[in-house]
């Protein structure tokens, strides 16, 4: 029940290894497989089998890779679009608390303006009554005065002295400058408010146009702040090498310098050296390039690494040793944040950092 050659109709009961076909006992003989390695067809399907089964197995396993990597996807998707709905119920969060202090403050400002408003009517209406008594206490005054005019002279000049002393002029109104001059003073209040609405707000988008920008910063190595007998610096500027091992300070900054705004960079680091990076700040004021100074960075060392700040000091173990860290500055939110920029895994962040007032540049220290 065997198959036959469809050259020679004899039963194929060969197998040559080299077109890796079943051929028959005519076909051995012939040129075309003239030194061939030859075996037997039952030979062949047991050692072929063998590797069938091998390459089903491997086919199977690279099927559950597969699969593994579509769970692992859609699980990292999934956690990925959570962040992200955190996140934006966080940014909505924000800008409703800004938006209701805001709201909080015009509301306090119209009311001091509509109560002052209340208050310039109310002392109108009490100025005005008090006229309108005093006008008809002038119209009674002024019957008399005729009155009196109109008496015989030797009447009128009896009793002259009295009767001007009672009825003198007398100034009894209130001056409208005294009357209006404390709600003038708030009106003045209120409108010296303007200026510092518009220079806070303006302050407050520029803070947020230059903020909201991530800045992506190409970093030169500043050969001033570094020992030469320390650190060779290559001509380009972007990467260091330790000269010496005993040495006072291996350490260098980058020209770049930070007071605003959010940037971040890559450091391309030793994964089995030790090496900090971080960034570090000094007061602006100071002009002590040796004066006191703070850093906010993570250090490596015998495969441990550490993050350290002027407020804290933690240390953890990597089982994959990162060899590109990015660090992020946030200088308006006080944060900077290392990462393996490969994976974008978290590292550590700082978010205590009192960053405001204060000029930050990147910091590298290379062991060996």
């Amino acid at each position: 029940g065997g198959s036959f050659c469809p050259k020679h109709q004899e039963p194929l009961k060969l197998f040559c290894k080299d077109h890796e076909t079943l051929i028959c006992l005519v076909c051995d003989r012939s040129k075309e497989h003239e030194g061939h390695r030859v075996i037997p067809a039952e030979e062949a399907f047991q050692e072929y089998q063998i590797k069938v089964e091998d390459c089903l197995k491997a086919q199977k396993e690279q099927k559950e890779k597969i699969a593994a990597y579509e769970r692992d996807t859609e699980q990292t998707v999934q956690e990925m679009l959570d962040h992200i709905e955190k996140v934006k119920k966080k940014v909505v969060a924000e800008f409703r608390e800004l938006q209701l202090w805001l709201e909080g403050q015009e509301k306090l400002l119209l009311n001091e303006m509509e109560e002052t408003e209340k208050d310039i009517m109310a002392r109108k209406e009490k100025a005005l009554a008090k006229h309108m008594e005093e006008v008809r206490s002038l119209d009674h005054l002024i019957q008399e005065i005729e009155e009196k005019h109109q008496q015989p002279a030797s009447k009128l000049l009896q009793d002259i002295g009295s009767i001007l002393k009672k009825f003198q002029a007398k100034e009894t109104y209130e001056n409208p400058v005294d009357l209006l001059l404390k709600p003038k003073w708030t009106i003045w209040d209120c409108s010296d408010i303007i200026p510092l609405l518009k220079n806070s707000m303006k302050k407050l988008r520029d803070t947020l146009e230059s903020g909201l920008q991530l800045q992506e910063v190409n970093v030169t190595l500043d050969p001033v702040t570094a020992d030469p007998d320390s650190l060779k610096i290559s001509k380009d500027r972007k990467s260091i090498t330790r000269l010496k091992r005993f040495v006072y300070n291996p350490t260098v900054l980058s020209c770049q310098m930070f007071s605003s705004g959010r940037h971040f960079w890559d450091v391309i680091v030793d994964s089995t050296g030790g090496w900090d990076v971080g960034v570090t700040s000094k007061p602006v004021n100071s002009n002590d390039d040796y004066g006191e100074t703070r850093q906010w960075q993570i250090s490596r060392w015998d495969r441990r690494y550490t993050a350290i700040s002027p407020s804290e000091r933690s240390e953890w173990v990597l089982t994959e040793m990162p060899t590109r860290i990015r660090i992020s500055l946030n200088c308006e939110g006080g944060q900077v944040s290392f990462f393996d920029a490969r994976t974008a895994a978290l590292l550590h962040t700082f978010s205590d950092a009192s960053l405001v007032g204060e000029t930050l540049r990147p910091y590298f220290y290379l062991d060996q």
